[in-house]
């Protein structure tokens, strides 16, 4: 209980951030990051409830088209964390010897859904694409990366009830 009422407040955290200094954080910098960080924390049900959740308050505030870049994000994480077997996804494991594909996941899910929530933004042009995503890239992929050594740290010292790598 305390964890899922820590990653609703950091969430909540970063709508707010996100919201209150639109020209620090570009959209989705941090929301999004830290949505794919809750599901693979959490690995169940709770968190893809709880980083939906969040992605859907972040579509609310900045409307776009449709919240396909939402249902994308929580569909690749949902295949990543719910594969049985290591070899019945397409998905890299650490069984096949990558020696770090534990980030190698939660990258790829992070990757498509910013590509996604740039395409989708109402005033989308093609030349702006390229800056927008880095400027994302920028703030997110430190941020998820800094989540992931937090999990993974947490793995290796036994402070999570059910280590998955």
């Amino acid at each position: 209980m305390k964890t899922i009422v820590a990653w609703l407040l950091l969430l909540w955290a970063a709508l707010i951030f996100q919201v209150a200094r639109p020209e620090f954080f570009s959209s989705g910098s941090l929301v999004i990051p830290l949505s794919v960080g809750c599901v693979f924390w959490l690995r169940n049900g709770t968190g893809i409830l709880i980083a939906g959740a969040a992605l859907l308050i972040q579509w609310i505030l900045n409307t776009t088209s449709a919240p396909i870049d939402v249902v994308v994000i929580l569909i690749l994480a949902c295949v990543a964390i719910s594969r049985d077997s290591p070899g019945d996804s397409g998905w890299p494991s650490t069984t096949t010897g990558i020696r770090y594909a534990w980030w190698l996941q939660p990258a790829i899910v992070l990757c498509i859904g910013l590509i996604l929530h740039a395409l989708l933004v109402d005033n989308f042009q093609v030349e702006y694409l390229w800056p927008t995503l880095r400027s994302s890239l920028c703030i997110a992929l430190p941020v998820l990366a800094m989540t992931l050594i937090i999990t993974k740290a947490a793995d290796q010292f036994g402070l999570r009830r059910r280590p998955v790598w």
